[in-house]
Order: structure tokens, then sequence, then C-alpha cells
């Protein structure tokens, strides 16, 4: 409750009132003691004595029954009553900002807490992945190597076979060249007494009067018949072995 602003000597009375309502006596019209009047013109101010007549203090609005002697304040002229300034519901509005900012801050903590712990674990499988693909990769490339190595041991083998049949039919075909050619022709087998002969003829001969026989052993411009067979006849020259065919067959390998 606000008590209305008094005067200084409405005051004075009041306070006189109550000391007077406390003193202990029954009889409200009694005479103060010596030793109360004594101590209250100590405590109050040295000046004209204020007026005790109740009545003007019921003028000014002020009633006994209004007033509680335990609790009522005394409101002095310098002093202000308490008021319901902004600066209370400021200072509410703060507290409950600073409450919200708090629980906010640690619902960030939390929040990021849940964040970092997504992201390790994320980058933990990634990391197992990626070792993972690292081990293929080594084992790939690994396989990789050996069947290059297996290529080229197989490309050296195919280079050496190659080397080797060039070599042959190079040799073969220098022996083809260097191989002596029959200056004649063969014209065929005839057999007399159980003995084998080949008619040999030059290869410049014109008739039936330039074949001659030869039978194994004997000898013609150099080359000696070894070997009569149903296809082919064999001579030795320059101590070789050469195959020469009939002339009605097709050559001797």
């Amino acid at each position: 409750m606000r008590f209305p602003s008094l005067p200084a000597n409405a005051a004075l009375i009041l306070v006189a009132v109550l000391i007077t309502g406390c003193g202990g006596s029954d009889d409200i019209d009694a005479s103060p003691a010596t030793g109360d009047s004594a101590s209250v013109d100590g405590a109050l101010p040295v000046g004209p004595a204020p007026s005790t007549d109740l009545d003007s203090v019921e003028e000014i609005g002020i009633g006994m029954g209004d007033v509680n002697p335990t609790t009522a304040p005394v409101v002095s002229d310098g002093d202000a009553a308490p008021a319901d300034t902004p600066t209370t519901a400021v200072s509410s509005r703060l507290s409950a900002l600073e409450e919200q900012q708090g629980d906010l801050f640690e619902e960030f903590q939390y929040k990021t807490q849940d964040l970092n712990d997504a992201m390790a674990a994320h980058i933990a499988e990634v990391a197992a992945s990626m070792a993972a693909l690292t081990a293929r990769m080594e084992k790939a490339e690994a396989r990789i190597n050996e069947a290059n190595e297996h290529l080229e041991t197989l490309e050296k083998k195919v280079t050496t076979v190659a080397t080797q049949r060039a070599r042959t039919a190079s040799s073969r075909a220098a022996a083809r060249r260097d191989r002596p050619t029959a200056p004649f022709l063969l014209t065929g087998v005839e057999s007399r007494g159980g003995i084998d002969y080949i008619g040999v003829t030059p290869r410049s001969a014109t008739g039936l009067a330039d074949i001659r026989f030869m039978a194994i052993g004997d000898q013609y411009q150099g080359w000696t018949l070894s070997g009569i067979s149903e296809r082919f006849a064999t001579f030795k020259v320059r101590r070789e072995t050469v195959t020469v065919p009939f002339s009605s067959s097709d050559p001797a390998p």
C-alpha cells in the first residue's frame, strides 16, 4: 500500500501519538511520566510544539484505524515511495534470455558432439574402404606384373622359335641353292636278269639313241648311282647325296 506524502508537523504528531499509545498506561488521558516526557522531548526536534489536536490529524485524512503501528512505514518528504518501474521487467526478461541462452548453448554442444561423432564414424568407414581398395589395387598390380612377366617369357620363346625357324629356312634355302642340279634326266626303271637299271639321257638329247642305262654303282658325268626307287634315284656327287626324280614323276622332297 502506498501512503500519501504528509507535512512535517503531521508526521511529528503521528510519531508522538504512537509513542504515547505504546507507553503501557491504560488511561489515555493520563499525563506521561517525567522520564518519558524527557525522552520524547529529546527525540523531537527543537522548535514550536506541534498541535496535539487529533481533530486536525483527522482533517488531513489520517485516522488511527488506517495505520498499523507495527507495519506502517514512516515516510518523510524527502523519501520516494517504492514504485514498479520498467527496470524490473527488463531484469526479468534478461534473466529469461540468459536461461534460454544457456539451454540453447547446451543443446548446441550436444548437437555438435553428435555431429563430431557421426563425422568420426564416417571418416573411419571411409578409411577402412580406402584400405580395402588399396589392398585390392596392390593385388591387381601384382597380378598384372606377373602376367607381364609371363608375357615377356612367351615373347622371348616366340622370338627364339621364330629365329630358329628363320635360320632353318635360310639353311634349307641355302642348301637348295648350293645343291647340285643333275645334268641329265631319268626316263624310267628297267629290270634285266634281276638287276634294276635306270634310263639316263642328257638334257640335250634328241632321240632314243642318247639314252644310257645305269645300275647301282655306275657313274655318269661325275654322278654315281647309289639307289633306285619307284619315283626317284639317289646319286652321290661332290660328297653329297642328291635325289633325282624320274621325268614322269613329281620332284622328290
